[in-house]
């Protein structure tokens, strides 16, 4: 099925790239030009997929030396759109279809199901916009799906309007990058939305009710899920003493994905292997009796994306994610950070699956020859056996970072707490100049930035100083543009603007890194 179509359009321009760009534009399919001399017009209108990588590369080369002119105008399926913006979100579009070819899935991965028989998590695609499938949704501000239908006069049902909901994802998404996606089938969304409910009764046993205005309290809006009954209600201890009831956990899934990182390939693909796999296909391991790997410890310099790598896997398992850090955990209260320790751990379990991130672990897990304190050596002795696994933690994976491998106990370390030790060094060229394409796709640039150049210039560089050199050649530009009163809309990154930033960071960086 042919994909959507792809409308480059451009007129004359003073650029030196100007006829390199009309060569290019007459190579592609659907090339038609109108006019003659300064008022030429050229068009380019092809059915666009990812599928189709010579096409796409074609298209790639010219939208770069087109998108900053003035003349130059872009459209996906009749919509306005910036090549920024379409870039930044190709990558994730992209990485997402290919995982769905390297383990083969079906449609059913698109639809977020993780087994069959399971209900879809998204409409038809990972990346469709518009309406969410949740009923929790609204808490991060989609629009979930039972804010389409109407209710019954007598308030005891609720129709659901597919074809509004339907029409709502169209719109919202016949522009955005997943449409270029191979896999991506508008039949698939139908069937998705079709998937729900025809009508939602409101009785006693259902998980709705009625939601009425903030305003008007008599006016009915439509439904929305049952809120939780005597949810900080005051109960009374053994002692007597008055206590409040805590409200339940409340799952929280971070908003990176693996399209966020670069220049980790390797590292990730063992976090991958290791973490991911156990949480997403339990399954396997309980049918053939296999234990998971109790945890892993990632280590390296600072800034390379060890806390990042850990939220990533957790986003993409769809488990919960929880932080430990000294701070958090460490009070002054005898046998206090030990029970914060031990009440992390039991509500991983109790919202499983989940990745337990224990950031910096030197700093409660030292060499016990170090430590001087009787409250630190207990607080260690309670990792090691919630570590240790005495009691069964199912579906939770530990995760541990650290820039100090030989200051950590060698008893944390050992097989059965922490399998896998996983460096994750400053990147490599290739990786450097992955994450400078990375971040800068969600700028916008000008001309050609030479980041092959850029990427020699920064050995040694850490992925965190190479985000800040991205956002410091921002910075440079939009000093340039106040200087010369250059309109904000006309004003883009360009090669120079990473060349003042990099000058700038090497003036900041610590004497004897290169």
């Amino acid at each position: 099925m042919p994909g959507p179509l792809l409308e480059i359009t451009f007129g004359h321009s003073p650029s030196p790239h100007y006829a390199r760009a009309v060569g290019l534009a007459q190579r592609c399919a659907g090339y038609r030009a109108s006019g003659t001399g300064p008022n030429v017009v050229h068009n380019v209108t092809v059915a666009a997929s990812l599928a189709a990588e010579e096409t796409w590369e074609q298209l790639h080369q010219l939208l770069r030396l087109v998108s900053g002119w003035r003349s130059a105008s872009l459209k996906l399926a009749g919509q306005p759109v910036r090549y920024s913006m379409l870039l930044a979100q190709l990558i994730p579009v992209r990485d997402c279809y290919a995982r769905r070819q390297q383990h083969g899935a079906s449609d059913a991965y698109c639809s977020g199901q993780r087994s069959p028989g399971d209900e879809a998590t998204y409409f038809g695609c990972r990346f469709v916009q518009g309406v969410d499938r949740s009923l929790d949704g609204e808490a991060y501000g989609a629009v979930s799906w039972i804010r389409f239908g109407s209710l019954s006069p007598r308030r005891d049902s609720f129709r659901v309007d597919k074809s509004a909901i339907y029409q709502a994802l169209e719109q919202e998404t016949r522009a955005e990058a997943c449409v270029l996606c191979p896999a991506f089938s508008w039949r698939r969304v139908r069937a998705d939305v079709d998937d729900l409910p025809d009508t939602i009764e409101l009785d006693a046993a259902s998980p709705f009710e009625v939601r009425y205005s903030a305003i008007n309290p008599k006016r009915a809006l439509g439904i929305k899920p049952k809120e939780l009954a005597d949810q900080g209600s005051l109960l009374f201890g053994l002692d007597g003493t008055e206590r409040v009831e805590e409200p339940p956990p409340v799952r929280y899934v971070p908003a990176v994905r693996y399209a966020d990182i670069a220049g980790q390939d390797a590292a990730l693909q063992h976090i991958q292997n290791v973490v991911e796999l156990p949480l997403r296909q339990a399954a396997y391991f309980e049918a053939l009796g296999v234990e998971p790997q109790q945890g892993i410890l990632l280590y390296g310099p600072p800034g390379n994306g060890k806390t990042l790598l850990a939220k990533a896997v957790a986003s993409e398992s769809k488990a919960h994610f929880e932080l430990i850090s000294g701070p958090e955990i460490l009070t002054r209260w005898v046998g206090q950070s030990e029970e914060n320790l031990r009440r992390l751990f039991a509500r991983a379990r109790q919202l499983a699956p989940s990745v337990i991130l224990i950031d910096e672990l030197d700093s409660i897990a030292p060499r016990r020859a170090y430590v001087s304190q009787q409250h630190d050596v207990q607080l260690l002795a309670q990792l090691l056996v919630l570590l240790d696994g005495l009691e069964s933690r199912g579906r939770v994976a530990v995760v541990a970072t650290t820039n100090r491998l030989e200051a950590i106990d060698p008893a944390v370390l050992r097989p059965g707490r922490f399998d896998y030790h996983i460096e994750v060094p400053c990147p490599d060229r290739v990786g450097r100049l992955a994450i400078l394409r990375v971040c800068l796709a969600k700028m916008k640039t000008r001309g050609d930035l030479r980041l092959e150049e850029v990427a020699e210039a920064t050995v040694g560089f850490s992925g965190a100083e190479l985000a800040a050199l991205c956002r410091e050649a921002g910075m440079q530009a939009i000093q340039r543009g106040l200087a010369r009163s250059i309109a904000a809309r006309r004003l883009a990154v360009s090669r120079q603007d990473l060349a003042g930033a990099l000058a700038a960071l090497r003036s900041k960086r610590v004497p004897g890194q290169p």
